[in-house]
């Protein structure tokens, strides 16, 4: 297939999970793909592993929180590829711990990371899509981003706070020929629960059932390519019960609020 043929395409996040089956995919539809993670050799891991594509790799390690990295990451790209046709924010952190127990040190940073850094760099982009009224911004969400999930209170907030600013962004850029996906993601192969913080700023260090057994990572990435090629505004990704409380938060609720009370959430 070809439907992203040559476009540059930058993935943040890059070095797992979703992220990574992001990058094959956009690889295998001759995209140019741009990575982008704080560790180096996984980036390189990953670029060496996409061997059926067409189109070139660069790898852009920074940090995400660091306002200078993210400002140098976007000239690198810039300088190499003179464009950017889409970016896909998809670096970020999940939580768990109860909002109770969750200090606001903890809070903050996973604002930080997984809302502020995103539209910060997103704003750093849009000049140059905005200069060439052509141009694609993604953002990786969650259901937590939809309704409210036990031990996510700082991780809900955060993506709700991402659908928020996305949907704004939308529709001021209508003129622009700039098009917004927001991936509603549950239930996915991937690293997240393991590298999720809890209340006090450690890492949650383990594989929770509810990712142990989801949808493969690679059919995540199918379906999220299929939703971006058909311009979808939001692309609904997983299994099970996590997508059933979609429905059910728009024609249910209090039922949805039910459940959540009683879910298990790991």
């Amino acid at each position: 297939m070809t439907r992203f043929a040559e476009k540059v395409v930058w993935v943040t996040g890059a070095s797992s999970g979703i992220g990574e089956a992001l990058v094959y995919a956009f690889g295998r539809e001759g995209a140019h793909v741009v990575l982008s993670a704080r560790r180096g050799e996984e980036l390189e891991r990953v670029a060496s592993a996409c061997t059926d594509r067409t189109g070139q790799v660069l790898c852009v390690p920074f940090d995400m929180l660091d306002d200078m990295a993210r400002a140098a990451a976007v000239d690198k790209v810039l300088s190499r590829f003179g464009h950017i046709d889409m970016l896909v924010n998809n670096a970020g952190v999940s939580q768990r711990s109860l909002g109770k127990d969750t200090n606001i040190s903890v809070d903050r940073a996973i604002m930080e990371l997984d809302y502020f850094a995103v539209i910060d760099l997103t704003k750093r982009v849009l000049p140059h899509m905005i200069e060439r009224k052509s141009g694609y911004l993604v953002a990786t969400s969650s259901v937590a981003g939809k309704y409210g999930v036990p031990m996510r209170t700082a991780y809900s907030a955060s993506k709700h706070a991402l659908h928020g600013f996305f949907d704004a962004l939308r529709a001021e850029l209508t003129s622009f020929n700039i098009n917004i996906s927001l991936l509603v993601i549950a239930g996915v192969q991937s690293q997240v629960s393991v590298n999720a913080l809890t209340g006090d700023g450690s890492t949650w260090g383990k594989m929770d059932g509810i990712q142990s057994k989801g949808l493969p990572a690679d059919e995540c990435a199918r379906i999220v390519l299929d939703g971006l090629a058909s311009r979808e505004p939001e692309i609904n990704v997983g299994e099970g019960k996590a997508m059933t409380a979609l429905r059910l938060k728009r024609f249910a609720p209090k039922l949805l609020n039910r459940m959540m009370a009683k879910a298990r959430t790991t």
